[in-house]
């Protein structure tokens, strides 16, 4: 039994010792590439929902492929969302497209906040150009 206990011990001091060692920069590089790809792809969303000319279909196909292939983590409740919508059954009316859309908008925004954030904790006050983030960043960082 005191092996059994010093065992399990054991495998859970080095198991939750154990950090994902991830650092800023690669949390930084994960927000910045979901806002791009949200970015890309927010015009597939607006034909799926009826705001904009298209074949659904295809707007559908394009992001559902694009998505799916992401193995960014920040992209994991866009996953999710799109898995819900039934592919056989398109229109711009169904709930689940809808929601896909507003968890789209509201996350993109969320994104941008947080990676503003990391910047003001640098002292970066300025109006920041996401689309040059991550040299920025790197300049930032050298001072």
């Amino acid at each position: 039994m005191k092996n059994i206990f010093l065992l399990i011990f054991s495998f859970l001091l080095i198991y939750c010792g154990n950090s994902s060692g991830i650092n800023e920069k690669e949390l930084l590089q994960q927000k910045y590439e979901a806002f791009q790809f949200l970015s890309t792809y927010h015009h597939q969303l607006h034909i799926m929902i009826g705001e904009e000319p298209g074949d659904i279909k295809k707007a559908f196909n394009e992001f559902y492929d694009a998505v799916i292939q992401s193995a960014n983590i920040e992209l994991l409740p866009v996953k999710d969302a799109i898995l819900r919508i039934n592919p056989s059954n398109l229109n711009s009316n169904a709930e689940n497209i809808k929601r896909l859309d507003y968890l789209v908008d509201y996350y993109q925004s969320g994104l941008s906040m947080q990676i503003e954030a990391i910047f003001r904790g640098h002292g970066y006050l300025k109006i920041l150009d996401i689309a040059n983030a991550m040299d920025l960043y790197e300049e930032i960082k050298k001072n």
